[in-house]
């Protein structure tokens, strides 16, 4: 197609910009001069540090940056031939573009700009695509890497469809994306692209709406016709839903997937009992289908239809949605799924609960369970039954809000009694502040902590002995009285560790049966081969870390480290 142009309206439109005003540089308030020096001194050479320049030092008004704008339409306009249209549009919508060039080009004053840049782009002719591609709306960092290579003259067919997107009404500024995320429509051969403009047309788009369409989903136009789309419009307009809403609704911001789209809403049409619901159900909550193009409605259809719930559960679900983004809803229900599976709550409980009230927990941020159940200064098992009763309570657990403790129930009473009398039973006065800090050093029910002591004094050790034990590692009543009673068996009767070894390094009994074993075998084995004093103490064994104990006493002997690499194996096993 040629491309048409009227130079006669060149003349004319050099005249009305040289009646425009200019704006007036931007001054600052005369209270500015109120502030600090040092304030006032980074101020100045910020602004110094912003003004722009030609390359003879000239300051880039905006006089000067305007008749920059009319030697640029000037050059595209009367020496390059572009359309009208493109070169007025390339040479005021380009401001990065222009002050980059002016850098280049060499002027002696103000009034010589005009005639310098003739001059320069004369025997220094610019990559057309840079201009074009920032008044079509990209930014450097965006279309740089869209610059074909050996090429910087814009190519007859470019214009030419780029003709066609104006006629269908895209807006030029909005072309950048077409040309980002479409750009094989640019090489289409004449008559090709208004082809698939009208094939749209035909099954009732407006330019209108076109447009819009085309602004936010270029890719409709590669290829044959996007039947999906088609078909998600055929469908809208069987529930009295038109052209205008989707307008409202779609944002030139983000792309869409047509398909993806057409998905949603074809199972939120298998939710509704009928058209009138469905048309309600979408009109009062448009992200169902427009957001992530419906995706994230399919990925709350599958959670919720995994927790059991119905096809009429998830309408009134998708009914009472709160206002926000459908991703965040989706993320709070995860949270809170996961937050319920760490409080140990059963799988039909999790169920009930999301049946009955994921309309709201999508809305509510919970905390982190640890967190929670620090605050909170309550037990999992406590906290599961209290979200049992009244699943309502963890609208009070959210982000940002203060967790108050729960209710003393009898038996924490009892606990807490049981503990105190335990401390007492230790030598601890009640109510001081030792007792206090012991109270936070002893973790574990009062009941637990008798029953843990209990075990070590069943060994033989006395009573007061046990009691000097605790007091000096509370560490070691924090495990199951089993595991306890495992280690001092190990020691005792195994090893044959003679009871007051206990008494002596109590803290022994805090480390892991696995070290134990590991340590003591090795001590064994370079025992055995002259490598290890033989009264080596318990503390200076187990209390060193694994580097250490590697390099003062595994590296004893050449198979040493061999040996313990061994010894771990056979643990795994």
């Amino acid at each position: 197609m040629t491309l048409v142009r009227n130079p006669s309206r060149f003349t004319t439109l050099l005249k009305r910009l040289s009646q425009l005003s200019v704006e007036n540089p931007f001054t600052p308030l005369s209270s500015a001069t109120q502030k600090s020096r040092s304030f006032s001194t980074s101020q100045a050479s910020s602004e110094k540090s912003s003004v722009r320049r030609t390359r003879n030092g000239i300051r880039v008004t905006p006089t000067i940056r305007k008749m920059a704008e009319e030697a640029m339409l000037d050059y595209f306009y009367s020496t390059r031939s572009l359309q009208y249209m493109v070169a007025e549009s390339m040479s005021k919508n380009s401001p990065i573009f222009i002050e980059n060039l002016l850098k280049k080009v060499n002027c002696v004053s103000a009034s010589d700009i005009n005639q310098s840049i003739t001059k320069h782009l004369r025997f220094h002719p610019v990559n057309e695509f840079e201009p074009f591609l920032e008044s079509s709306g990209l930014k450097p960092n965006e279309y740089t890497h869209l610059i074909p290579s050996g090429e910087i003259f814009l190519n007859e067919l470019l214009l030419e469809n780029h003709h066609v997107l104006c006629y269908c009404g895209v807006d030029p500024k909005k072309i950048g994306k077409v040309y980002e995320e479409a750009r094989g429509v640019f090489g289409y051969e004449t008559g090709v692209l208004a082809s698939k403009i009208k094939a749209y047309e035909d099954f009732g788009f407006s330019r209108l709406f076109l447009s819009k369409l085309i602004a936010c989903s270029p890719r409709i136009l590669i290829g044959d016709t996007d039947m999906e789309l088609v078909e998600v419009m055929e469908m809208l307009r069987t529930i009295g839903v038109d052209s205008d809403w989707v307008m409202k609704n779609i944002s030139e911001e983000v792309s869409y997937d047509w398909g993806s789209v057409l998905r949603a809403l074809t199972l939120l049409r298998g939710i509704c009992n009928d058209e009138d619901e469905l048309a309600g159900l979408i009109k009062n909550h448009p992200r169902l289908m427009f957001e992530n193009s419906g995706k994230w409605t399919l990925v709350l259809s599958g959670f919720e239809t995994k927790l059991g719930s119905s096809r009429r559960e998830l309408y009134s679900l998708f009914l009472k949605l709160p206002q926000m983004q459908v991703e965040k809803c989706v993320s709070n229900l995860r949270r809170c799924f996961l937050f319920l599976q760490e409080i140990e709550m059963e799988d039909d409980e999790i169920r009930k609960v999301f049946r009955s009230h994921s309309w709201w927990i999508g809305s509510c941020t919970l905390k982190k369970t640890s967190s929670l159940l620090v605050n909170l200064k309550a037990y999992k098992t406590r906290v599961c039954n209290v979200v049992k009763e009244n699943p309502e309570e963890m609208k009070k657990w959210t982000m940002g809000s203060k967790v108050d403790p729960l209710p003393a129930t009898e038996v924490y009473l009892d606990s807490k009694a049981m503990k105190t009398q335990f401390l007492v039973d230790l030598g601890y006065e009640e109510g001081s502040v030792e007792m206090e800090r012991a109270g936070k050093s002893f973790r574990g029910r009062g009941s637990e902590l008798r029953e843990r002591f209990e075990v070590l004094v069943g060994f033989g050790l006395d009573e007061r002995d046990v009691k000097e034990m605790v007091r000096a590692s509370p560490n070691i009543l924090t495990q199951a009285s089993d595991v306890l009673e495992t280690k001092v068996k190990y020691l005792v009767e195994e090893l044959g560790y003679p009871l007051s070894t206990l008494v002596a390094f109590p803290s022994c009994l805090k480390f892991t049966l696995e070290r134990m074993k590991l340590r003591f075998e090795m001590f064994a084995w370079l025992k055995a081969r002259g490598k290890a004093d033989p009264k080596l103490a318990v503390s200076t064994l187990l209390a060193c870390s694994d580097k250490d104990f590697a390099r003062y006493f595994v590296s004893r002997h050449p198979d040493g480290p061999k040996h313990l690499e061994d010894l771990k194996r056979k643990q795994l096993l």
